[in-house]
């Protein structure tokens, strides 16, 4: 509503006579026009039509006037205006000034219960162009494993050669894996039974070759577990394999109390080591009975180049080896610790940089909370409670350590080992990433991206602490080995068939970005126009014509932040504005006044949509026009939404 206040004149808003019993507040929202300040009081009228007392608006908001270029919820007890547990006809809002004064916005008039929570009114989002927040890496919009459509329409570059499977590949046999606890720590091909399959990294060159013709780069991960499956027959399978593991029967024994691996590691698989240490052959010896990763990047270096020249860009220190004694518990069941797992890494990092120096290694590759704080050794019999492994190592906690004792080690070899930070993310809250899509879940779900970057947010898990990942990989890489660059590259909010899944992608590709991460990797592809699948359409290539988000992230400010959340950029080669809105809210529409600040003049804007009336593709929506520098936006229940600038 409009509202010109003169002269003491009011504006009623009438209904037939009700009680007020069960009620405690007016609220509304309220926005002046000019320079706002307003004077005006609100009141109520009783049954009988008599007027009751009445109070400012200014003295129930916060800051104490009313606000000029966006909305503030105004909240009036009922008892204040004596109107509580009484009948009433209707709300008036009366000039309290006695002269002309300018306009005023009401919105969202309505009485509130106890302890309810007041609907989201109007939002402002402001977009500052002038203030630059940095790059946006292309390579934030990596996949595992997508095929080639995905690479194709969704314009990705980087592609992710990775997962359990990955730590036990033979790369010599080219088609043989171990599924691990998986499936049964059973052998196999994963249906890779072609005879280009099964030559010298057969599967892994189709895969890179495919993501290279398409314009994508890709990570890959490098065993460094120590057995690579011996053959592809499902039949090979460990056997007497315990469900527990354990600290090592003695020291730097591989065995466990009640189970000693040996038996199955000679049967089930071949060593693989680090470094060959005699001259490369390509096609590799098959008869030596072992496997050498660095003699795999020797072959892909011939095969693709250098990375400098196109070759593998990122090779992975394996996958998640703090869980290789829970996942490859056949071959590892010793729980690893602080030194195994910094050991392992330095062989074959070193071992890969030796053979391709352009080449980028990312580790740890550490799985999610405890593993970025602490060892698997650490878990001891009191799930980390006294967590002795930590305490050998000065009580710091596992990442920071790592970080500093590769920042060392490359200090005295005078040469970079580790150039990511890599670790996986997956939200701890029931039901999340497992893809249940009940009301509490879908509204977790949402929620629960904030645990990437809001220090403010409590993990709604057994976490149940602060998280904000991305700032704090930032600083421990800051306080531990400045200039290493953050990998995220392994990450999955759950149910990306669902819309409300798709929405926790839109929003997570835009903290990625604003966040500044360097590369990351969904796990593993939403499938084929899912609506995970649009968000990231959405991002990198909304019309068809290879159009989205930008590549320079802008800071933006909201006035009210839970419901919607907002991504600015802009395009470095044309230097317009593009902006990512999601409404998080299932049922209720939002209305957004956006307000761009300086930077390059926006007359229109064209708008895509993704939402519950278009779930199968991308929609192009009417542009819509610009007011100087503000446009009004509604925002339908359940969407995302991209502007682009004209």
């Amino acid at each position: 509503l409009q509202f010109t206040p003169n002269e003491w004149r009011g504006l009623i808003l009438h209904h037939d006579a009700f009680s007020t019993q069960g009620y405690d507040a007016l609220t509304f929202f309220v926005q002046g026009s000019g320079i706002g300040g307003q004077r005006v009081m609100v009141g109520a009228v009783g049954a009988d039509g008599k007027f009751g007392p009445k109070a400012l608006i200014s003295e129930n908001l916060v800051g104490g006037k009313i606000p000029a270029g966006g909305f503030r919820v105004c909240i009036i007890p009922l008892a204040k205006i004596k109107a509580d547990n009484r009948r009433i006809t209707g709300i008036v809002f009366q000039d309290a000034a006695g002269q002309p004064q300018a306009p005023i916005y009401l919105a969202g008039i309505r009485l509130r219960a106890p302890n309810a929570k007041l609907p989201p009114g109007p939002i402002t989002l402001r977009i500052d162009a002038t203030r630059e927040l940095g790059p946006i890496s292309p390579l934030i919009y990596g996949m595992a494993q997508p095929g080639a459509t995905h690479i194709r329409d969704l314009r990705l570059k980087l592609t992710r050669w990775g997962g359990n499977p990955s730590t036990r590949y033979n790369w010599e046999r080219g088609n043989c894996w171990n599924a691990a606890r998986d499936w049964e720590f059973r052998n196999g091909d994963y249906n890779n039974k072609a005879t280009d399959d099964r030559k010298p990294s057969g599967v892994a060159d189709k895969v890179i070759a495919g993501s290279k013709n398409l314009g994508a780069d890709t990570l890959l991960t490098i065993p460094t577990l120590g057995w690579v499956a011996r053959n592809d027959d499902t039949n090979t399978r460990s056997e007497g394999v315990p469900n527990a593991s354990g600290p090592p029967v003695a020291p730097n024994s591989p065995a466990i109390a009640g189970y000693d691996p040996t038996e199955n590691q000679r049967r089930v698989s071949q060593r693989s080591l680090p470094r060959k240490g005699r001259p490369f052959a390509d096609p590799p010896d098959l008869t030596d009975d072992a496997v050498y990763q660095d003699e795999w990047v020797y072959h892909l270096t011939r095969k693709f180049g250098p990375a400098k020249s196109g070759g593998v860009r990122y090779y992975a220190m394996d996958n998640e080896p703090d869980l290789w004694h829970g996942t490859h518990t056949d071959m590892h069941p010793v729980r690893p610790d602080y030194d195994e797992l910094l050991r392992q890494f330095l062989a074959y990092g070193t071992a890969v940089k030796d053979v391709d120096p352009s080449s980028q290694i990312t580790g740890p590759v550490s799985w999610v909370w405890t593993g970025y704080f602490f060892s698997p050794r650490d878990q001891g019999d009191d799930n980390y409670a006294s967590h002795a492994d930590r305490s050998r190592h000065g009580g710091v906690a596992f990442l920071p350590w790592f970080l500093s004792q590769v920042a060392a080690h490359d200090r005295k070899t005078g040469r970079r080992t580790l150039d990511v930070l890599d670790v996986h993310y997956y939200p701890q809250g029931q039901g999340v990433y497992g893809g249940q899509t009940d009301p509490a879940t879908n509204a977790l779900r949402l929620r629960s991206v904030r645990a990437l970057y809001d220090p403010t947010y409590s993990d709604e898990s057994w976490i149940a602490t602060s998280v904000q990942l991305l700032p704090r990989l930032r600083q421990w890489v800051r306080q531990n080995y400045p200039g290493t660059k953050i990998g995220l590259t392994e990450w999955n909010f759950g149910a990306d068939t669902t819309l409300n899944g798709g929405l926790a992608v839109a929003d997570t590709l835009g903290v990625l970005g604003r966040e500044r991460v360097d590369i990351a990797c969904y796990w593993t592809a939403p499938p084929l126009g899912s609506p995970g699948y649009l968000a990231y359409k959405l991002f990198r290539n909304a019309d068809d014509k290879g159009h989205g988000f930008g590549d320079v992230a802008l800071a933006t400010s909201l006035s009210d932040p839970d419901p919607i959340s907002a991504y600015a950029s802009r395009e470095s080669q044309t230097g317009a504005t593009a902006v990512i809105i999601i409404n998080k809210m299932p049922s209720r529409a939002a209305t957004v006044t956006l307000d761009l600040r300086a930077g390059r003049p926006v007359a229109r804007w064209e708008a895509y949509r993704v939402d519950g009336a278009h779930l199968k593709s991308i929609a192009r929506l009417p542009d819509i026009a610009m007011n100087g520098t503000q446009a009004r936006l509604i925002l339908p229940a359940y969407s995302m939404t991209l502007l682009r600038g004209r």
